[in-house]
C-alpha cells in the first residue's frame, strides 16, 4: 500500500507519518498541497491522507481533483473540529471516504486505513473499473438524500423544511408520493404530498424513500428486469435490517440496504447481448454471483462498491454492499451492519441462510420469527 500524507507547517500529522513509515507501507509525507499536487504526478498511491488547511491550495481542493482524476484512491481527511470550521468538515465528509478528527488517536488511524486498503483492492481492479466505464448512463449520487441527512440531526428541521428541499425536484417529489403510495409503504388513506408522508411514515422511513427514487431516478430498458420490484426489495431490506442492529446502527443500516443491490442496474447495462445471456440461465430469487462472474467477469457486489467508493461513501457502507453474499466472510467480526443486511436480504428472497452464519451468531431461536416477519414483508 503507497500512502500520501498530506501536512502543513504545523506538522500535526508528524506522528503519523512515522507509524506509517514503521509499518508495511510506501510513505510519502508533504507539508503543503503544491508538493502534494507534484508527488501525485510522478507517482502513483493507493492512499491520500490530508488535513484541511494548507494555504493556497486546500486539501479539500486536493481531494476533490483526486476524486476526478484518480477515482480509484483512498482519501482519508484530517478535520478540525470547532466551530468555525464545521462547514469545511462538513464539505469534506462529502468527498472522503473517511474523516478522522484533531487530536489524532494514531493506532486507530493505522489499523482503520489498513483495512480500508484491503477492501479497495477487491473493488478496484482492472476489470471492474472497465465494466464501470462502458456503461454509458450510470446512476447519479443520491444528493437530495445527502442533503437531507445532513440536516436530520438539526432540532429547527421541520416537515415543511424538509417538504420543500425534497419538491425542488418535482419528478423526485412525484415518485417520492409513488413509492408512499405503494402497498409495501402505505396501508391507509392516500398519501398527497410530502408533508402528509413525512407525518404518516416518519422521517427515516421517507428519507429511504428518497434515497430509492433517486439512486433509480432513470429507468433503464432491461429485458426480464422489473426496476419498481428492485426498488421495492431494496426499501424491505433497508428496513428489516435496521430492525435488526444497535440504535447508534440503525441509520448506516438503512443506507446499506438501501445501496445493497445498486450494482445490478450497472452491471446489466454493460452489454446487452451479455445480460440476455444472463437472463436466460439465472434462477429467480437464488445467488447468482456465479454466474454473475461467469458472465460478465465480475458481479454486482464489486460494482456496487466500486460505484460507492467513486461516491466517497464510507468504507463500512462499502463492505456492507461487497460481502451480502459472502457470510463465511462475515463471521471474523460482532454482529453489525454487514451481518444484517445478509440476513435480510437472504430471507426477504426466501432463501435459506448459511448453517454456520446462524450458529455462529446464535440466531437458532430466533430465526423462525425473523422468516415469519420477512414474509410478511414481500406481501
Amino acid at each position: 500500500m503507497k500512502v500520501l500524507i498530506v501536512d502543513n507547517t504545523d506538522q500535526s500529522l508528524l506522528a503519523l507519518k512515522k507509524t506509517f513509515y514503521n509499518g508495511p507501507c510506501q510513505t510519502a509525507y508533504v507539508d503543503n498541497g503544491k508538493h502534494a499536487l507534484k508527488a501525485l504526478s510522478q507517482h502513483k498511491f493507493d492512499v491520500i491522507i490530508s488535513v484541511l488547511n494548507l494555504g493556497k491550495i486546500s486539501g479539500l481542493e486536493i481531494l476533490k481533483a483526486i476524486s476526478l482524476k484518480y477515482p480509484s484512491m483512498i482519501r482519508v481527511a484530517i478535520t478540525n473540529d470547532n466551530e468555525s470550521e464545521s462547514r469545511l468538515n462538513a464539505q469534506a465528509r462529502n468527498i472522503s471516504h473517511n474523516t478522522f478528527a484533531l487530536p489524532l488517536n494514531i493506532g486507530h488511524i493505522h489499523q482503520t486505513i489498513s483495512a480500508l486498503a484491503d477492501n479497495n483492492k477487491a473493488i478496484t481492479k482492472d476489470h471492474i473499473i472497465k465494466t464501470v466505464a462502458k456503461v454509458k448512463t450510470l446512476p447519479s449520487p443520491p444528493k437530495v438524500y445527502l442533503q437531507l441527512n445532513a440536516i436530520i440531526e438539526d432540532s429547527n428541521t421541520d416537515s415543511e423544511k424538509i417538504s420543500e428541499i425534497i419538491s425542488q425536484d418535482p419528478a423526485l417529489a412525484a415518485k417520492v408520493l409513488q413509492f408512499s403510495n405503494s402497498s409495501l409503504m402505505n396501508q391507509g388513506k392516500p398519501i398527497n404530498n410530502i408533508t402528509e408522508a413525512i407525518t404518516r411514515m416518519g422521517l427515516e422511513t421517507l428519507c429511504c424513500i428518497v434515497m430509492t427514487a433517486e439512486l433509480f431516478s432513470y429507468e433503464p430498458d432491461i429485458p426480464d428486469f422489473s426496476l419498481i420490484k428492485e426498488q421495492l426489495h431494496c426499501l424491505s431490506t433497508a428496513r428489516f435490517a435496521a430492525s435488526m442492529v444497535k440504535i447508534e446502527l440503525k441509520r448506516d443500516t438503512l443506507l446499506a440496504g438501501l445501496l445493497h443491490d445498486i450494482g445490478k442496474v450497472v452491471l446489466f447495462e454493460m452489454d446487452a447481448k451479455l445480460t440476455n445471456k444472463y437472463f436466460q440461465y439465472r434462477v429467480k430469487n437464488a445467488n447468482n454471483n456465479v454466474l454473475e462472474n461467469k458472465i460478465f467477469g465480475t458481479d454486482h457486489n464489486h460494482v456496487g462498491g466500486y460505484l460507492l467508493h467513486m461516491w466517497s461513501f464510507s468504507y463500512h457502507l462499502i463492505e456492507a454492499v461487497v460481502m451480502h453474499h459472502r457470510p463465511e466472510k462475515l463471521l471474523k467480526r460482532s454482529f453489525g451492519i454487514a451481518q444484517a443486511v445478509y440476513l435480510a436480504d437472504v430471507l426477504l428472497r426466501e432463501q435459506q441462510p448459511d448453517v454456520k452464519f446462524i450458529e455462529h451468531f446464535k440466531l437458532e431461536n430466533v430465526l423462525e420469527a425473523l422468516e415469519k416477519r420477512a414474509a410478511k414483508l414481500r406481501q
